[in-house]
């Protein structure tokens, strides 16, 4: 049984506040700290290295325990905690583009850090609870590869579309704010708080269309469809049980050896459910964490330095650190158009590869663009194309491969998820806290110029390298253990 296009547009929707948020935390959180609160570089670092780990904490804890309780009134494990995380997100992102309460320009920066670092953890601890939860009802949805290939195209694309809108937003917030400047200040305050709650709002109404569009019940009513519509019984829930089941639940297995028994209404099912430590043994738990971790890299440090590359290396005016970021996305759409026609002939391992080159094009481009070259000016939106397509190509098929890998475990996988977002948000916490501690800059002079060179040209690409390695390696085991990707007519038809 197929989604209905209802139901897959109201969870493509569930994730856009978060998107949204995301955004604007990776795009201008520094910039902002930094050029608008005044913040030292390695401070600004910090708020956002906070962020990073307590998100990475929280990822993992709540996805153990969403696949283990969290069914608020009936309303669905996976929902609920979305529900919980959805308001922690709109309660404390707009603060964190606001002046502290009682502070001016005047107050110490380290009382201003302490009073946005539980912000921040609220902030990320929220967003963590939402985006775990609306990532572990893929694999509930979708029971095939072109499935679970589809939502994930669906759900980044309006990833995609959510940042073009915040940087369609600021581009207008700056261009009708008023302030004639052409470089960040703190004159730029209001617009940024103008753009949070524009941000927080929108995401608002679309986490109520998920919430009034998904049904999480509705998962089992596939299982009773896909299976002929076989009766309930009792089941025990041990590691290597063998029970009288009717209607497969969240936690059971739907491929096992099934025996028939006497009567048609009972189904003898052994199945065995894989509990959370058992993913520790696999090597391939492994391999995915380090592909989904350079993935997120080399995504999250292109989004966070682009803006950084433009105002301090190329002088460009701050309007353009709208109108680039919002091509690099632009770009990012059309490429979620044509990844699933791809993976009818190409295995995800492939594309992602393709990918991974269109990154490194990008990012060597860089190297050779120049401050005040009217060349440069007009080779820059090149670059964001190719940055857009490539970004946006090996993050849809990383999150692909790891659908895949979470198969019909459903029972574990908001904590696989959880595992995999661990690394991601650790990693970009500390390799963004380094880089700004490592930055010589303290004013526009050439050291500056170079050093955001050497962050698009050579840090980006050395991370894109080791994820391509890394899917390569990956799809060559995974295909050992599932004979059927062997080909890509197989993969789509499984």
């Amino acid at each position: 049984m197929t989604l209905s296009f209802s139901t897959r547009f109201s969870y493509g929707v569930g994730h856009v506040l978060n998107d949204l948020c995301a955004s604007m935390w990776f795009s201008y959180l520094l910039l902002f700290f930094h050029k608008v609160l005044d913040f030292s570089n390695a401070t600004a670092g910090y708020v956002l290295l906070v962020g990073q780990i307590a998100d990475g904490i929280a990822t993992p804890l709540v996805g153990y325990e969403s696949d283990r309780r969290g069914n608020i009134c009936g309303y669905g494990r996976r929902k609920s905690w979305h529900l919980l995380g959805t308001i922690a997100v709109a309660l404390s992102f707009p603060s964190l583009f606001m002046r502290c309460i009682g502070c001016n320009k005047d107050t110490p920066e380290y009382a201003q850090f302490i009073y946005y670092v539980p912000l921040v953890v609220i902030f990320q601890c929220g967003w963590a609870a939402t985006q775990i939860n609306h990532l572990a009802l893929i694999p509930e949805l979708a029971r095939n590869r072109a499935e679970k290939v589809n939502l994930n195209s669906i759900r980044y694309a309006f990833t995609v579309l959510s940042n073009i809108l915040v940087y369609v937003t600021t581009f207008l917030v700056f261009k009708f704010s008023g302030e004639d400047a052409q470089q960040l200040s703190e004159n730029d305050l209001t617009e940024f708080r103008d753009i949070a709650l524009i941000v927080v709002a929108t995401g608002a109404v679309f986490s109520a269309m998920f919430h009034f569009g998904v049904k999480e019940h509705e998962i089992e009513q596939r299982f009773v469809d896909s299976h002929s519509g076989l009766q309930r019984g009792d089941s025990e829930r041990n590691d290597s049980v063998t029970a009288v089941v009717d209607v497969p639940d969240e936690k059971t297995r739907l491929l096992g050896s099934e025996s028939v028994a006497s009567s048609a209404s009972e189904v003898i099912c052994e199945v065995r459910l894989m509990k959370s430590s058992d993913w520790f043994r696999k090597k391939e738990f492994y391999q995915m964490g380090l592909l989904y971790m350079c993935t997120r890299l080399v995504v999250n440090l292109s989004q966070v330095y682009l803006p950084m590359y433009l105002t301090d290396t190329l002088k460009l005016d701050k309007q353009y650190i709208a109108i680039i970021p919002l091509i690099v996305f632009v770009s990012g759409f059309c490429a979620t158009i044509v990844t699933r026609p791809l993976t009818k002939v190409l295995r995800n391992e492939f594309i992602y590869v393709i990918g991974g080159v269109l990154v490194l094009a990008s990012c060597t481009w860089s190297h050779f663009l120049t401050e005040n070259d009217a060349t440069s000016e007009i080779s820059i939106y090149f670059l964001a194309i190719l940055l857009g397509l490539g970004t946006t190509i090996i993050l849809v098929m990383c999150l692909s491969m790891l659908s895949e890998m979470v198969g019909d475990n459903t029972e574990t996988g908001a904590f696989v998820y959880g595992s995999m977002s661990l690394t991601d948000k650790v990693s970009n916490g500390i390799a963004i806290a380094v880089i700004q501690n490592l930055n010589p800059c303290v004013c526009h002079c050439n050291l500056c110029v170079q050093f955001f060179v050497y962050v698009m040209g050579w840090v980006i690409p050395a991370v894109c390298v080791i994820g391509v390695v890394a899917a390569a390696v990956y799809g060559d085991n995974f295909k050992q253990i599932d004979p059927a990707r062997s080909t890509p007519e197989n993969a789509v038809n499984s």
